[in-house]
């Protein structure tokens, strides 16, 4: 099957097992017509929120004031009417556009870290959202490849040689739980009591956590290089998380957000 005909289907199980969420996260891998328009059109509320290929050769065409543009002209044309914007929170310009894409609205949003540097796009077809509430839901994702990576690296994930599908049913299920009773056990010992852990589940705490000041931090930390060599910000990511041996320490500390 292709990934985009698997994602569907694993998301269509995920309903049918009534497991109900809000968002559904992918890079630009996964971002096309057939994902947005399934989401957009589901009985339950759900939107996606994914990244876009940008470039100076995008292809993928948008329907924005009654034309078709791609990407770099949207961002052309909005730029020179001045609509670009800084934020010194996340230390990045921004733009936002409402298109249509797909049969259904959407609105995009292009970031650049620096004056120069390549621009990054984000879609999604929750038109409620801002530029600031829409970069924090997305940013979760970046935990999930932690895991991943952790997963792998460590713990053995997609190593077993069995030919049957309930032994490898039982090994991802054992490489989860072994996870997270690491990942408890870490918070537990690192970062907070074990009563003030059962008193924020309680409570639903809205403080800022550890792990939100360790995101901030490697924000800021991107934000850097990006300005510095005028390259992309989800490069670097990327790097710090699958690629980069002397930063995977950095990385680790997510733990504690999927602990929480």
């Amino acid at each position: 099957m292709s990934k985009i005909d698997l994602t569907i289907e694993m998301i269509c199980r995920a309903i049918k097992h009534k497991i109900r969420f809000r968002y559904v996260l992918a890079d630009s891998w996964f971002t096309c017509a057939k994902i947005v328009r399934f989401i957009r059109f589901r009985h339950i509320k759900c939107d996606y929120i994914g990244m876009i290929k940008v470039g100076e050769e995008g292809k993928t065409k948008y329907r924005f004031e009654r034309k078709e543009l791609t990407a770099p002209s949207i961002i052309k044309k909005l730029n020179k009417r001045g609509e670009k914007k800084y934020s010194r929170k996340l230390k990045c310009w921004y733009i936002c556009a409402d298109v249509v894409f797909a049969d259904a609205q959407v609105r995009l949003f292009f970031i650049r870290r620096s004056k120069r540097g390549p621009w990054s796009g984000l879609l999604t077809t929750d038109l409620s959202l801002g530029f600031f509430e829409a970069y924090r839901i997305y940013s979760r994702r970046r935990s999930q490849e932690v895991i991943f990576k952790e997963s792998k690296g460590l713990l053995g994930l997609g190593k077993c040689q069995s030919a049957n599908f309930a032994a490898q049913i039982a090994s991802t299920s054992l490489v989860a739980l072994q996870y997270n009773i690491l990942s408890a056990v870490k918070r537990f010992m690192d970062y907070e009591t074990i009563g003030e852990l059962f008193r924020q589940v309680a409570q639903d705490s809205h403080e800022l956590t550890i792990s939100e000041r360790i995101w901030q931090a490697i924000l800021e930390f991107v934000a850097a290089i990006t300005k510095v060599f005028s390259i992309d910000d989800e490069e670097v990511l990327d790097a710090m998380v699958n690629e980069s041996d002397e930063l995977a320490h950095i990385c680790e500390l997510y733990q504690c957000k999927m602990a929480s």
